[in-house]
């Protein structure tokens, strides 16, 4: 049979320890929270107001650069009329009308060593 001072050690032990381990989670959790909210107010910018550096700033809108294409004949007067107000369609050549550009072959001179032989 067990000694009940010994039953009793071992009941006051194990509560101790259970205590010890609950009372270690639970500040461990406390001061978790507490770093927490530190860190959060540390990291939370406060709201600054807006300083405007330039509040005379404009900004103007500049005018593209236009080039006006005419068809051969053309003048410079043409007179407006409903028919030129039709959009123009520009395409490339054709194939055929484009020739390919003359080959340009680059030589260069070569320049013999003369080796003597002993």
């Amino acid at each position: 049979m067990a000694n009940p001072d010994r039953t009793r050690k071992l009941l006051v032990r194990s509560a101790l320890v259970t205590s010890a381990t609950i009372a270690t989670f639970v500040g461990a959790q406390n001061l978790a929270m507490l770093d927490a909210t530190r860190l959060e107010a540390m990291f939370t910018p406060t709201p600054v107001p807006v300083v405007h550096a330039a509040p005379d700033l404009v900004i103007q809108q500049a005018a593209p650069s236009i080039i006006i294409l005419r068809r051969a004949g053309q003048t410079g007067d043409v007179a407006v009329n409903p028919a030129a107000s039709l959009p123009v369609v520009i395409q490339p050549p054709a194939p055929a009308e484009v020739a390919a550009p003359a080959p340009v072959i680059v030589q260069q001179p070569i320049i013999q060593s003369s080796r003597s032989s002993r």
